[in-house]
């Protein structure tokens, strides 16, 4: 069995409008995000907003694991490059934009990652809310949000697998708010004097985005304060010079006469 002409029509023109093509409920959701809510920031004249979208399209572009249920002789020929050839019942790797389209169209099975399976979410749960590691982040996949979004919510991949969504998404959202947690708590260590250092090691791509916006606006603001107090130190020691001249002008005037 051979993909039918309209499919692979289909899958190429996904490829040339996946740059354009602005999913809004998942944007908005992105958006909400307890760690990005409000946030109007800018980082090189981009604010969150955009910095999450950049994410998700550098998120589209992760390959993933998919089983076909079509055979092709030859290659897909895609601008983003040739894909296949496709074997029937066979995994294949592709990137996450070709499988959500190949999915719709019901051309294939999604298979989840493994660090979406409900034991790896609860050991990576489990290792963020241990002490030892208070002030750092376990490994995640880069695009780990993005990813899980898109799987959980645009396929079919989570359905007929045994795989209970509500309870992953249960999972996903605690493990997000406990590496939340850390980056609030760093950044309340940031003071205009202090040598804070804090290690963003294993962060995530949508936890970066918003760390980096955060922390330039801190960082901005105390440089404000730096300026202001050293032109209110200038301006004392100006006050003080002129104090001290007056009276020696003063005793000047004085004798000449």
């Amino acid at each position: 069995l051979k993909l039918p002409l309209s499919a692979q029509s289909s899958l190429c023109q996904t490829d040339s409008l996946v740059a354009r093509r602005a999913n809004r409920e998942e944007a908005l959701a992105l958006a909400r995000m307890s760690f990005c809510t409000g946030s109007t920031l800018r980082v090189n004249t981009k604010d969150t907003a955009t910095l999450l979208s950049d994410d998700k399209f550098m998120a589209l572009e992760q390959e993933v694991d998919i089983i076909p249920k079509f055979s092709s002789e030859d290659p897909i020929d895609c601008i983003k490059g040739k894909f296949g050839p496709f074997r029937a019942h066979t995994a294949i790797k592709v990137p996450l934009w070709a499988a959500l389209e190949m999915d719709r169209l019901q051309q294939c099975t999604i298979e989840l990652p493994y660090w979406l399976h409900e034991e790896e979410l609860k050991r990576l749960r489990d290792d963020e809310k241990d002490r030892a590691n208070a002030d750092r982040f376990m490994p995640v996949n880069e695009h780990y949000i993005e990813i899980a979004f898109a799987l959980l919510t645009q396929s079919k991949a989570s359905k007929g697998t045994g795989v209970d969504s509500r309870r992953t998404n249960l999972l996903l959202r605690e493990i997000v708010e406990l590496r939340r947690r850390k980056i609030i708590s760093a950044l309340k260590e940031f003071t205009a004097t202090s040598d804070a250092v804090f290690d963003v090691s294993n962060m995530s791509a949508v936890e970066l985005s918003c760390f980096r916006a955060r922390s330039l606006l801190t960082l901005d603001t105390f440089l404000d304060f730096i300026k202001s107090k050293r032109v209110n130190e200038k301006e004392a020691e100006d006050e003080e010079v002129q104090g001290i001249s007056q009276p020696e002008l003063a005793e000047d005037s004085s004798s000449r006469l």
